[in-house]
């Protein structure tokens, strides 16, 4: 006798497969999820410590900036010390001689000549004065000449008036000192 198995066995096996496809896919989603947040998760550790290190590199670079900042004013200052330096060696330099100068004016200035006024505007020295004649003018030119203090005198006003019994003369003249440099305003040095 033959049997006939009338029981379903497609359906029961088309329902195994559906439940194990349904199982595999559910797998594979979560494998694919656990992936996906495993990829995350190292993306997120990567830029947080690239967030890091480049907070890090603004922090220094704040700090450089600071210095560079102190050492531009250290250099200001340096070049303001070193302006002063240079106006006090050039007074020091200078100093004597002043001294000098009018010591050799007051040799240099024969009997008969009188100095009223003296006057510097740089290396140039302005001397106006009376003489009791033309000739004693020109010895305390000659005499400026001669110094080792004074060079170039130049006569730009000599003016005769008569005085009492005789005639005076009235002079202005300028004379170049020698070794006396100016005083000049200080140029900053960049460096």
């Amino acid at each position: 006798m033959i049997r006939l198995n009338l029981l379903p066995w497609r359906e029961q096996r088309r329902k195994e497969q559906d439940k194990r496809l349904i199982r595999d896919a559910a797998m594979a989603w979560a494998v694919v999820l656990l992936v996906l947040f495993y990829a995350y998760m190292q993306l997120d550790a990567i830029v947080a410590h690239q967030r890091a290190r480049n907070s890090y590199l603004q922090q220094q670079i704040a700090l450089m900036a600071t210095k560079i900042h102190k050492i531009a004013l250290i250099k200001k200052k340096r070049a303001a010390l070193l302006a002063r330096m240079n106006v006090i060696q050039q007074l020091q330099t200078d100093r004597m001689m002043i001294v000098h100068s009018f010591n050799s004016l007051a040799r240099d200035v024969p009997p008969g000549v009188y100095l009223v006024s003296l006057g510097q505007k740089g290396e140039a020295f302005t001397i106006s004065g009376v003489a009791q004649s033309n000739e004693r003018v020109s010895q305390f030119m000659r005499n400026l000449a001669a110094s080792p203090w004074f060079t170039n005198p130049v006569l730009d006003v000599i003016t005769v008036k008569k005085s009492g019994a005789g005639h005076l003369s009235y002079f202005t003249l300028t004379a170049q000192g020698k070794g006396m440099a100016p005083i000049k305003k200080p140029v900053a040095r960049r460096g």
